[in-house]
């Protein structure tokens, strides 16, 4: 089972090999942690503030980036008209959950690298706070918020062309930014989008349990109603 599970894992990341897609997990992290690097070297700051911007500005731009990576990674499927990837599995959800997880353990890899650079950079280049539990609660806010991403953005490549997915991306990510205002008080939770970017906030929270348990049962809400819907699922015309 393990070694069939694995072998569809190197299966997936075989197909992205010669595409934009490792690369850019490489080099979205390295741009970003570089660029509020050298952007926070000349400025006077609360380094608490600072880490926490930097935290949300990835949780705004992770619903374009994942819209991104998922178009990508079906438009691969489309070049053999989704044949591959809905009759290659016995099980016909398998092909849908190794995508996902797929996808997903490059997002983590991607967060994960951006925190440590900052961290690492914040301290060694800046001389200011080094990796504390505050940058693994922050991590592991963003890995969390990912999860329905790439659902949404899975779903949305499958159904509809990827400039579907990514205008929703897009609108997704200014949602995001416009929640961390006012306006996204006590409605945050019901826009998985916004989880990382607003979630960022109350990391520290220790009333946090009932918006954690809330989350999780609308993300479980999703993972049933996409399963559902991909059980029936037989393609789509691949003219765009």
């Amino acid at each position: 089972m393990t070694k069939r599970v694995m072998g569809s894992v190197r299966a997936e990341l075989l197909k992205m090999k010669h595409t934009f897609l490792i690369p850019f997990h490489v080099a979205v992290p390295v741009i970003i942690a570089g660029f509020m690097l050298f952007y926070y070297r000349g400025t006077i700051g609360n380094p608490m503030g600072q880490t926490m911007a930097y935290f949300e500005l990835i949780g705004i731009g992770l619903p374009f980036v994942v819209s991104i990576v998922c178009a990508g990674n079906i438009g691969l499927e489309e070049q053999n008209h989704f044949q591959v990837f809905l009759g290659n599995y016995k099980v016909k959800g398998k092909g849908f959950v190794v995508k996902g997880v797929v996808l997903f353990g490059m997002g983590f890899l991607a967060i994960f690298g951006a925190a440590v650079l900052f961290a690492a950079g914040y301290h060694f280049l800046l001389g200011k706070e080094g990796i504390g539990m505050r940058y693994v609660r922050l991590t592991g806010t963003l890995i969390f918020g990912s999860v329905p991403l790439y659902l949404e953005h899975l779903f949305l490549n499958l159904i509809f062309p990827k400039t579907v997915s990514q205008c929703v991306g897009v609108a997704q990510s200014v949602v995001s930014a416009l929640f961390l205002t006012g306006l996204g008080e006590g409605r945050w939770q019901f826009f998985p989008a916004t989880w990382s970017a607003r979630g960022i906030r109350y990391c520290n929270d220790p009333v946090n349990g009932k918006r954690v348990l809330f989350c999780l049962l609308l993300l479980f809400l999703m993972c049933v109603i996409i399963g559902v819907w991909f059980h029936k699922y037989e393609g789509r015309q691949c003219n765009d």
